[in-house]
């Protein structure tokens, strides 16, 4: 395995972890614990036999930024527990530097789905107490950002925009070295 698959293997790990996620949270608005769990193992494992106790220590270094900052934000009601759990796995793999960039640019995405949704829900005309939701249908977004960002967005879509951003990065980064 040459330097820059060796460089980009977590990033692909992350880009399916992230397209898993995004397809679950979708549909169920969870987050399962098998998903996170095992990313996180992989994520550890990788890092330890590719780089030793270096490799551990960059893996739980990136598990303690992901995790610590949502934990926080789940602490003061925003998220949940799977979206904690998730950015920890999104840690172990990728490190602390980038976890910190991807959860800030999940927090951009997340604003821009939310400014996309209410605009959407205030041209159709309808108002914040219009919103009556069903369990049989999916609703309109309400227009209050707050509870259209908890309840409606679900937390894997930023966070996977936000990866696939940064892997893009990474690999214009390592072609363009390469070369």
């Amino acid at each position: 395995m040459g330097l820059l698959d060796q460089a980009l293997l977590p990033f692909v790990g992350i880009a399916i972890l992230m397209t898993i996620a995004v397809v679950i949270d979708v549909r169920t608005r969870r987050i399962p614990n098998w998903l996170t769990v095992s990313a996180f193992t992989g994520g550890v494992l990788y890092h330890t036999v590719t780089s030793g106790w270096e490799g551990l220590g960059y893996a739980m270094g990136g598990f303690a930024v992901g995790f610590g900052i949502l934990l926080v934000l789940w602490l003061v009601g925003g998220g949940g527990g799977g979206d904690v759990k998730l950015m920890g796995a999104v840690g172990a793999w990728v490190g602390p530097l980038c976890t910190l960039l991807i959860f800030l640019g999940s927090a951009v995405f997340a604003v821009f789905c939310v400014i996309v949704l209410v605009t959407r829900n205030k041209l159709k005309g309808r108002r914040n107490e219009d919103f009556k939701p069903t369990p049989a249908t999916v609703p309109d977004v309400p227009t209050n950002s707050r509870t259209a960002i908890k309840q409606y967005i679900p937390y894997a879509v930023p966070v996977a925009m936000a990866s696939w951003m940064v892997f893009l990065f990474q690999l214009l980064k390592a072609t363009t070295n390469n070369q």
